[in-house]
């Protein structure tokens, strides 16, 4: 895990020293290590700006002021809400090795103010999937990637990190390793399994170097002059992800922003208007909380309440 070489060397090595100490001696995944990691780094580029070259020089200040500049570089408050429990976790781990005192209990989160998740409505969905041109390579793969972001409700770094091994064909089952290196089951329907099976025998077979991979979504960069040449062959990554979702709802003409995390909110959502037990729910989207669920419910009562009003006579 690389960290700018712009930053003091004390504040590197001693997040070095935490992403190891989490990984090896608290058993976390490396997707949680990674998350730690790109937010301590802005930290740290942000300590460095305010003149901060070691950690005990790191005041409560220096992390509200950080909050700030994020809300004004307009983050997601869930990400903030993120950014700040890496922080926390670091800062635990940085007092008990004695190289900064406690600052956790000046540490506070944003209050993660209510706001409903944003689904896409049904036809919208159809629209997105439809956005692919399947007469392509590129196309076929697209068409795989959000008929089982739907068919799935995964999340986008579970579904960069899928294996061709964790796909049981057969089953019609994932085997997926979510937050905290939990691992959980997923069943995905025969829609979504028909076009990653194209997309297996028609796309990514056709590559020998894919068989390096064992990852099953491939990003393919062509001769570039900076690799000699070489075609170069590797596992998707968040990024193209989220850039192929927001270019299939661009041609689309979906007038709103898409993200992979919309498809998870309307995987969910969809499930529980059809009637689905919010418990089986919980347990396909990987939560450890049923009340993280429950988030659902008042999205389905939202929607009762427009419906209402817009159908009732005296609403």
């Amino acid at each position: 895990m690389s960290i700018s070489s712009e930053i003091p060397a004390a504040l590197v090595e001693r997040v070095s020293e935490f992403l190891t100490h989490v990984q090896l001696e608290k058993g976390q995944s490396a997707l949680t290590a990674d998350t730690y990691r790109r937010h301590l780094d802005d930290f740290m580029h942000f300590a460095r700006q305010v003149g901060r070259a070691a950690w005990d020089q790191v005041k409560p200040d220096d992390a509200h002021a950080w909050l700030l500049q994020l809300k004004e570089r307009n983050f997601h408050i869930n990400t903030i809400y993120v950014a700040l429990s890496s922080l926390r976790a670091f800062v635990k781990y940085a007092h008990s090795i004695g190289c900064m005192s406690d600052l956790t209990q000046s540490l506070d989160l944003p209050r993660r103010w209510e706001s409903l998740p944003h689904a896409l409505d049904p036809d919208e969905i159809e629209k997105l999937i439809r956005a692919a041109d399947i007469q392509t390579e590129l196309g076929i793969r697209d068409r795989a990637v959000i008929e089982l972001f739907y068919a799935s409700g995964l999340r986008l770094a579970e579904m960069a990190s899928l294996k061709l091994a964790d796909i049981q064909w057969e089953l019609g089952v994932l085997r997926v390793i979510g937050k905290g290196n939990k691992q959980r089951v997923v069943p995905v329907g025969a829609e979504a399994l028909g076009w990653m099976s194209r997309y297996r025998n028609e796309v990514r077979s056709k590559s020998p170097k894919a068989q390096k991979s064992d990852c099953f979504f491939l990003s393919f960069h062509g001769d570039d002059k900076r690799n000699h040449g070489k075609k170069e062959v590797k596992g998707i990554s968040r990024e193209t992800l989220a850039l192929t979702i927001r270019r299939l709802a661009q041609r689309a003409k979906l007038q709103k922003r898409i993200t992979p995390h919309m498809l998870r909110h309307s995987f969910a959502t969809h499930l529980l208007a059809g009637g689905a037990d919010l418990r089986i729910i919980q347990e396909m989207l990987g939560h450890s909380s049923i009340e993280t669920t429950q988030i659902y419910t008042h999205v389905d009562r939202n929607q009762l309440q427009h419906a209402y009003k817009a159908f009732h006579p005296r609403a």
